[in-house]
């Protein structure tokens, strides 16, 4: 093995040497003995000359001279990385003898025997680490740490874990397993893992969630919202797990479910964010209309204003079309992550009211504003052209457009606007240069090729569309991707394909606009 091909692991010694603020506190209470200062010197001089070999021999000099468990836990660093299994062994025998009962020295015991392959020294100093307050934290960085063979003993030490009987009868420790088994590539070991987890802790949400994904992998959707709306009825659900459980099931297909479910338990703007999203996804005015005033009630309590919650207002109130209150409410947001959201969405607003000059005042301030965050700069670019379009000014839509790629950098989601926009201007052959050049970067960018997939479908040409929207769906499945992929399907006589992808879309998004159109215009 190449000694020199191992990872920086070492703490630097000369921290140590003159115990500065990152040295350790038994090191700055206790003078070193002149042999051990003088190890110390050269281990250090030989690290900063590249000779690893020649450091950690000298570290383990001065940590066999000292009681100083610093020293034996810089000896074992200082072996790790020069490769030397001899030394790292000495420094750990001694670091033992001297505190026994160290949390760090097991992590460290645990990278050495991941590294001379002795997966059961690593598996029984797992074990002792899972005992630890920390221990899970350190287990599960130490066996994820990169080594030499690729993850191969890690892997093997998880699967001896799996079937340990003193492995603790947590939940936690079970999910972090599953979890860095996937980290580690080994997909199937972490369904064993999840596997294991359902069937010893049937009764625990969590299970219940990882039972619903599972349904869900094998295409058993109603199932797998039936175990979310089962989790869901515990009333004594914790408020992050009630809040992954209703994001489970407006991906399920059921965002009013989800939004009921997150209206349960005490309310703030995070909260109601997400009730916001899935009651305009289900299309329901009412409850928009309820949350609205809900929110302005929890406002009024507030002092100062929550930035968050202001901004949820103003889009709820613009949601509804009640554009002087969004207004009102973005105007509120003058500092702050809100405020360049706030900024753009008033500039939407302001033309919603017919005030088109002062719109395009706001939205340009936005677009020259270098501080502002770059993709809300690029979507003020997009919303100038948008308001361009509505007036049928296409030219002056494709015109903003181009301002801000060169402003932002050839940036893709400004260069598949414009492709957008050339199409609706008729210009066939620059929209699919466009989308052409982003796809050219970034193959499976899924906008560019639902775009591609569109224009060539409305060219007559579903045959070559079709394999770029299935692309598409593949990379983002959204319902208005499912929508053109599936009117490709139609064209070409694939009946059945479309109404299913029509489906998928459904499932998804049963109000997005583009779906519902092409749903109509094929009559189903």
């Amino acid at each position: 093995m190449n000694r020199r091909s191992w990872s920086a692991l070492a703490l630097p010694l000369a921290a140590l040497l003159l115990a500065g603020p990152g040295a350790s506190s038994s090191l700055r209470a206790t003078p070193l003995a002149p042999d051990v200062f003088t190890a110390l010197l050269a281990a250090e001089f030989a690290r900063a000359g590249g000779d690893v070999e020649a450091a950690a021999a000298h570290a383990l000099v001065a940590a066999k001279a000292s009681r100083d468990v610093a020293l034996s836990e810089n000896a074992v660093e200082a072996a790790l990385q020069a490769g030397d299994a001899f030394r790292a062994a000495a420094a750990l025998q001694r670091w033992q003898v001297l505190a026994p009962d160290s949390p760090r020295r097991d992590a460290l015991a645990l990278r050495f025997h991941v590294v001379q392959g002795d997966d059961d020294l690593a598996v029984d100093t797992a074990l002792r680490l899972l005992g630890e307050p920390d221990g899970l934290a350190t287990l599960t960085t130490g066996l994820e740490a990169p080594y030499p063979d690729g993850g191969v003993i890690a892997r093997a030490v998880l699967r001896a874990l799996l079937v340990e009987p003193a492995f603790p009868q947590r939940i936690d420790a079970w999910l972090a397993m599953a979890g860095l088994a996937q980290r580690l590539g080994d997909a199937a070991l972490s369904a064993q893992w999840v596997d294991a987890l359902v069937r010893r802790f049937p009764a625990d949400p969590r299970a219940g969630l990882l039972r619903a994904e599972r349904l869900t992998q094998r295409g058993e959707r109603e199932a797998a919202r039936a175990e979310v709306r089962l989790v869901l009825s515990n009333a004594a659900l914790p408020a992050e797990q009630r809040r992954i459980a209703a994001e489970a099931l407006a991906v399920l297909g059921d965002p009013e479910g989800a939004a009921a479910a997150m209206a349960q338990g005490p309310q703030d703007a995070r909260s109601m964010t997400l009730r916001s999203t899935w009651l305009a996804r289900a299309g329901d005015l009412e409850g928009l209309r309820l949350l609205f005033a809900e929110a302005e009630g929890v406002a009024a309590a507030q002092a100062p204003l929550e930035p968050a919650l202001a901004l949820l207002l103003g889009e709820l109130a613009d949601r509804l079309q009640q554009w002087p209150a969004a207004e009102r409410w973005y105007r509120r947001l003058d500092q702050g992550e809100a405020r360049d959201r706030a900024r753009l969405r008033l500039g939407v607003v302001l033309a919603r009211q017919e005030r088109f000059e002062a719109a395009m005042e706001t939205l340009r301030a936005l677009q020259d504003d270098e501080a502002a965050d770059g993709a809300i700069r690029r979507d003020a670019y997009i919303a100038e052209a948008d308001q361009w379009e509505s007036r049928r000014r296409r030219d002056d839509a494709i015109a903003a457009l181009t301002r801000g790629l060169a402003v932002l950098e050839d940036d893709p989601g400004l260069r598949v606007a414009r492709a957008r926009a050339a199409r609706n201007a008729g210009r066939h052959a620059e929209a699919e240069a466009d989308l052409r050049t982003v796809l050219a970067r970034d193959p499976a960018h899924a906008p560019a090729l639902r775009a591609l997939g569109a224009l060539l479908v409305a060219r007559g040409e579903p045959a070559r569309a079709e394999p770029l929207l299935a692309r598409a769906w593949a990379s983002e499945p959204r319902a208005p991707v499912a929508a053109s992929w599936g009117e490709a399907l139609w064209l070409l006589g694939r009946t059945a394909e479309a109404r299913e992808a029509w489906q998928k879309g459904r499932r998804l998004d049963p109000a997005d606009p583009v779906l519902t159109d092409t749903l109509e215009r094929y009559g189903q």
